[in-house]
């Protein structure tokens, strides 16, 4: 029975259709060591059906997995049994990093030919790097800054936690007057602050958040660029306002997160709890729980989507599900802070797997030569080859 159960999470997994519960059953396989061995048989499993399907020799997948599953993949080139075929492979790939077993714990710690390390010596994943502009304009480099009060303002201790985290306290100022801070995350980086009214906030890579250090109005009200999450602190007396491009997400307390890069040219907003009302130039348009709104020229348009890949980011993970090269390798940039460039024409394809965002960027690229895309990396920028 457990093993029809891990087959089934598993073809759920990768077709992007696994409920909440399930998402949670799923992840508590996945850490567990005691569960790689099923877990990889299962892959195998499904990867014989899907040849199988596609017409190709029963045994055309197995070098592939096996390749897939080895312990050196430093300078691997695999050849194309079949594009779905190698997708599912890809994807096993990534589910095999995360299952903690002896195969995933050499993969990750495997150390390249010394002529490998030295074409990538710069390119390491990010870690928790923000600075914090003062309302005076003075700035804080979190990274090396002392645990404990950094500053007071507008009434607002300004306090960096044990965990590196920072967080405002709020006091009991008379002066009403708004001050406003600004938090940045560079390419490469990652934050999470507590905001004055108990609201949790995430900063993803390249992204910023300005909020007053004391909430004294009628709402609450942020602007953000980039990508942030929420987990907004009840106030049915304040509504909790997100500013992000030419959009508002106007909620009382919930659980969101807002993507608003430049460079992707969609503000998109997804809603994991309670609701949120989303504004442009027209009449509301409300999100349940599992619901995106995507903002575009045309408008607000609203769709289902996998909510745990959409914040994976913020647990440490990269969660691609049937997701666009181009977006993968713009996460890729900003995460790794390096520039991609294009030779020839942008692929096609959609990527579908999940690794750790601490993995090496070798890895990451990994799993897409699977389905035939090819890399070369000269210092800080990442060449994708026609």
């Amino acid at each position: 029975m457990q093993h029809e159960r891990i087959q089934y999470l598993l073809e759920r997994s990768m077709s992007g259709a696994l409920t909440a519960a399930e998402e949670t059953e799923w992840q508590a396989l996945i850490g567990d060591p005691a569960m790689a061995a099923p877990i990889q048989e299962a892959i195998r499993r499904l990867l014989e059906q899907t040849e199988a399907s596609t017409g190709e020799p029963e045994d055309a997948g197995q070098p592939l997995l096996e390749k897939v599953l080895s312990v050196d993949k430093g300078g691997l080139r695999l050849p194309l049994y079949g594009r779905r075929a190698v997708r599912w492979a890809a994807a096993a790939a990534a589910v095999v990093l995360l299952t903690g077993g002896p195969l995933a714990y050499r993969a990750l710690h495997h150390t390249p030919p010394a002529a490998k390390v030295a074409q990538i010596p710069t390119i390491t994943p990010g870690a928790d790097r923000a600075v914090l502009v003062l309302s005076g304009g003075g700035q804080v480099d979190l990274n090396g800054a002392r645990q404990g009060l950094l500053s007071r303002q507008g009434g607002s201790k300004v306090v960096k936690l044990a965990d590196g985290r920072l967080a405002y306290e709020a006091g009991n100022a008379a002066d009403t007057t708004p001050v406003y801070n600004t938090l940045i995350t560079p390419r490469g980086g990652k934050y999470q602050v507590t905001l004055p009214d108990g609201t949790k906030v995430w900063l993803n890579a390249a992204s910023s958040i300005r909020f007053p250090a004391a909430f004294s109005g009628g709402d609450r009200t942020v602007d953000i660029t980039g990508e942030v999450y929420f987990e907004v602190a009840r106030d049915t007396r304040k509504p909790f306002i997100v500013r992000a491009g030419q959009t508002q997400t106007r909620v009382l307390g919930t659980r969101f997160d807002v993507m608003a890069y430049e460079d992707e040219q969609i503000v998109r907003t997804t809603l994991l709890e309670g609701a949120v009302a989303l504004r442009h130039h027209g009449p509301d348009v409300v999100l349940k729980p599992g619901e995106q709104g995507a903002f575009e020229d045309a408008g607000i348009t609203t769709r289902t989507v996998n909510t745990a890949a959409t914040v994976a980011w913020k647990d440490g993970y990269y969660y691609f599900d049937r997701t666009r090269m181009d977006e993968v390798m713009r996460q890729i940039a900003r995460w790794y802070d390096v520039d991609v460039v294009y030779q020839g024409n942008v692929p096609r394809d959609e990527i579908v797997g999940k690794i750790p965002r601490t993995a090496d960027v070798t890895e990451v690229l990994h799993v897409m030569e699977l389905i035939g895309i090819r890399f070369r990396i000269e210092g800080k920028k990442i060449i994708v080859l026609s």
